[in-house]
């Protein structure tokens, strides 16, 4: 038998010494859940790059040691400025909600926001489904701490965006496992902006599941923003009913090693999936997003298009598959992924896949990397723009195309001046 790396082995070791002290400890419900959970990780261990879909990231960096020993020299160091102004803000401090650094007072009626450990600890039911093989996945059912549980009532629409801020400080949360809800009634609408931010070395690993029901709207919107010392391992799953819209879109400038994960599953006619994004990377920083839109009935639509810069080592990858189901008809998916490299040592992979059972479908995908193009740069020097000036503008320029298609104008405006404010950085922050 293949022993386990040395971090999975002391989440295994350590299990039972913390059950007591996780949310919904005594239910003899939830603990099975988390059994149930451990087990299936134990059975796994952390993904390596013998699996498939995780060929192009390396999570020795994490894995090797116990990771708390391994990383407790490491420093805060300073980052980005993030405020976002909204009337309504959930924050959750080293993976615990914090109700004295939360606006939530004012929230709508119709609109029922809780956090996980409230909601476990009232005797609330999960299931951890038998054919789940996802090891971060499982490990976050072992080891769920925090998160939020939201609810939009039927025909309700909230108009302010909701701010839902996980900040790490740097203090003696290490491992933080959060596991978040978010369920739509019918034709509810609702915007929501994540942001991930921190100081000093930590392993973030979230979970999130998406339910939206019929004519329902979720726009969706991340920050990540960790630390460059942070390993952080997402995974978002929606399930999209009969007329429903699910736009993601998310910005990734922090961590040093981090993915985002999606599983998009349309489940009704009509229904849209569109998973955005732009990732700004640079020194030996890593990052990865693998999706899956699953298209299950027919008459729906689905597009990606994901942008990313890279300077110095830094390493970016785009795995994204759309998979069309027997009988699935008249569907259209589409995929793009652009890498922008600005130096010889940059590099990216791409896998864009289609898997289509389908006949009367419409579907498109590609993937282009390169530098910047330099007869434009030569152009804008010989009209006198300094050189720096003019990579700045044909970098802002690559990137406004995906930033576009962000639909609130506030979360736009706010990405674009993180976004400017990198490339004007020069690797200072964070």
């Amino acid at each position: 038998m293949t022993s386990l790396t040395p971090l999975a082995q002391s989440y295994i070791d350590q299990f039972q010494d913390h059950l007591p002290r996780l949310p919904g400890a005594g239910s003899r419900h939830v603990e099975t859940l988390r059994q149930q959970g451990l087990d299936v990780f134990a059975a796994l261990d952390f993904p390596s790059k013998r699996i498939e879909e995780w060929r192009f990231t390396n999570l020795t960096a994490l894995t090797k040691k116990g990771f708390e020993a391994a990383n407790s020299e490491c420093a805060a160091s300073p980052q980005l400025a993030t405020e976002f102004a909204s009337e309504f803000e959930m924050v959750f401090i080293d993976g615990i909600f914090s109700k004295e650094e939360s606006r939530l007072n004012a929230l709508p009626t119709g609109i029922t926001i809780t956090s996980l450990a409230d909601t476990l600890g009232n005797g609330a039911v999960f299931n951890f489904d038998d054919r789940e093989t996802r090891a971060l996945y499982a490990l976050n059912t072992a080891y769920m701490q925090d998160g939020f549980s939201l609810h939009v009532d039927d025909n309700v629409t909230i108009e302010d965006t909701l701010v839902l801020t996980f900040r790490n400080t740097g203090g003696s949360a290490k491992r933080l496992h959060s596991r978040n809800m978010i369920i739509l009634g019918e034709n509810a609408r609702l915007t929501v902006l994540e942001r991930h931010e921190g100081v000093g070395s930590y392993f973030s690993n979230p979970v999130t599941r998406i339910s939206l029901a019929k004519g329902s709207t979720l726009q969706h919107f991340k920050l990540q923003n960790e630390s460059k010392q942070a390993f952080h391992l997402a995974m978002v799953d929606s399930e999209i009913a009969d007329g429903a819209h699910y736009n993601n879109f998310c910005l990734s400038i922090g961590g040093q090693i981090s993915r985002n994960e999606l599983k998009s599953s349309i489940l009704g006619g009509d229904a849209e999936s569109h998973l955005n994004g732009a990732y700004l990377m640079r020194g030996n920083q890593h990052t990865d997003t693998t999706t899956l839109t699953e298209h299950t009935v027919p008459q729906n639509t689905s597009s990606q298009i994901y942008k990313g810069v890279l300077d110095d080592h830094a390493h970016g990858v785009f795995q994204g598959k759309i998979h069309i189901f027997e009988d699935a008809q008249q569907v259209a998916g589409d995929q793009l992924s652009k890498a922008l490299l600005l130096s010889d040592f940059a590099a990216v992979d791409c896998k864009p896949e289609l898997e289509i059972y389908a006949d009367d479908v419409k579907c498109s995908h590609g993937a282009t990397s390169g530098e910047l193009d330099e007869d434009a740069l030569f152009y804008l020097q010989s009209r006198g723009i300094p050189e720096d000036a003019a990579r700045k503008m044909l970098i802002e320029a690559f990137l406004a195309d995906v930033l576009d298609v962000i639909s609130d104008e506030n979360v736009k405006d706010y990405f674009t001046r993180l976004a400017t404010t990198w490339l004007s950085s020069g690797g200072d922050e964070k």
